[in-house]
C-alpha cells in the first residue's frame, strides 16, 4: 500500500512496554488528523505495540511536503520485531514455541478460523451490535473447532497445533477497527492456510476484474434488496463509470432476515462477506451465503473503512 497505512494508533501516555504487559494498554484511538502535541512519544502502533510517530510533527499541518496526508510511522529500529504495518506484505508473525503462539490466540491478536457457520446459533438471540457503546460479546457467533497445524514457527519447517474456531464474518464487524489489524489464519478442510490482514485483504466489490475461485473478504454499499421465495438478492452500489454492469450478493431469507438484510432497513449500509465470486451476464454474484459469511458493518464503522481504503487506494 503506498497510502496511510496505518489508520490509528493506540494513545496511552501511561504504558510503556518493557515494564506493562499488552494487557494493560489502553487502547485509545487516534487517527492522524486528531493528533495533538501530547501525544508525542505515547503512539503505540495497534499490531506490534512499538513506538509511533506522527509525520508531520506538528499537528497543524495537515499533509506533508508531497501533498499527501498525515499519517504514522514507526521509529526506524533494527530491533523492533516484525509487524505487519511495517512490512507492507502479509507474511505473517513467527513464533518461537506453540505456548507463545497460543497466548497469542488467547490475546486475541492472532486469529485462526476453521470454518464459518452454516447455521444460526441457537443462542444467538439478541440484535446485532449497531451502536455507539461499548461492543457486545460475540462468544454466541463462535465455537470451538478442530486443533489445525500451523507453519508459523520461527524455525523453518515446524509447525504448531493450535486451537481454532467456528465463526462468522458478523464475530469479526464487532470491534472491526481493532479486527482490522488482527492476523486472521483461515485453514479449510483440506488443511490449506490462507493468511489475511482485513485492512489488505478487504477489497470494495467495484474492485474486482474477473472471476475469483477461492473465497475471499469483499464489501460494498446496499443500493437495493429482492426478496425471493427462499432467497434475498442484495445489489450493491456501483462506481460511475461503472466498472461492470452490476453486483448482486445471494443470501439465504432464514439468513437475511434476522441479519438485518432486509428492504427498508439496510439500503445504505455496508456489507461484509466471504466468498468466492462468479460471473452473471455481465456483472457478478456470490452463491447464497449462510449465516457466517455474510455481516452488516455496524453503522459507526462506515467511515472509517471508506476512508482508509480510499486512503490506501492512492
Amino acid at each position: 500500500m503506498s497510502g496511510r497505512r496505518i489508520a490509528y494508533a493506540y494513545f496511552d501516555p501511561k504504558w510503556d512496554r518493557m515494564v506493562h504487559p499488552i494487557a494493560q494498554l489502553v487502547r485509545a484511538e487516534v487517527e492522524p488528523l486528531d493528533y495533538q502535541i501530547m501525544m508525542k512519544d505515547h503512539l503505540i502502533c495497534p499490531q506490534c505495540y512499538e513506538p509511533l510517530i506522527r509525520v508531520p510533527t506538528d499537528p497543524k499541518l495537515t499533509v506533508m511536503a508531497d501533498g499527501k496526508e498525515a499519517l504514522f510511522r514507526h521509529l526506524p529500529s533494527e530491533a523492533a520485531p516484525y509487524c505487519l504495518l511495517r512490512s507492507g506484505t502479509t507474511i505473517g508473525k513467527k513464533y518461537n514455541n506453540e505456548e507463545d503462539a497460543k497466548k497469542a490466540i488467547e490475546d486475541e491478536d492472532l486469529i485462526v478460523i476453521s470454518g464459518f457457520m452454516q447455521d444460526r446459533p441457537e443462542n444467538s438471540l439478541r440484535e446485532d451490535f449497531d451502536g455507539e457503546n461499548n461492543p457486545l460479546e460475540t462468544h454466541y457467533e463462535s465455537k470451538n473447532g478442530r486443533e489445525v497445524e500451523l507453519p508459523i514457527s520461527r524455525h523453518n519447517g515446524q509447525t504448531f497445533k493450535l486451537p481454532s474456531k467456528i465463526t462468522s464474518v458478523q464475530s469479526l464487524c464487532v470491534n472491526f477497527r481493532q479486527n482490522y489489524y488482527r492476523e486472521i489464519h483461515i485453514v479449510d478442510e483440506t488443511g490449506k492456510v490462507t493468511k489475511h490482514l482485513l485492512c489488505d485483504s478487504l477489497k470494495n466489490t467495484n474492485d474486482i476484474n474477473g472471476e475469483v475461485n477461492s473465497p475471499g473478504f469483499y464489501f460494498g454499499e446496499i443500493v437495493s434488496i429482492d426478496k425471493h421465495m427462499n432467497h434475498t438478492t442484495i445489489w450493491l452500489k456501483m462506481k460511475n463509470p461503472r466498472p461492470f454492469s452490476d453486483f448482486r450478493v445471494r443470501v439465504w431469507n432464514k439468513v437475511a432476515e434476522p441479519r438485518r438484510m432486509v428492504k427498508g432497513v439496510a439500503e445504505g449500509r455496508i456489507l461484509l462477506f466471504y466468498s468466492p465470486i462468479e460471473s452473471v451476464g455481465s456483472g457478478y454474484w456470490t452463491g447464497k451465503l449462510n449465516w457466517g459469511e455474510i455481516a452488516l458493518l455496524p453503522a459507526q464503522y462506515k467511515d472509517f473503512l471508506e476512508t482508509d481504503y480510499s486512503a490506501n487506494k492512492k
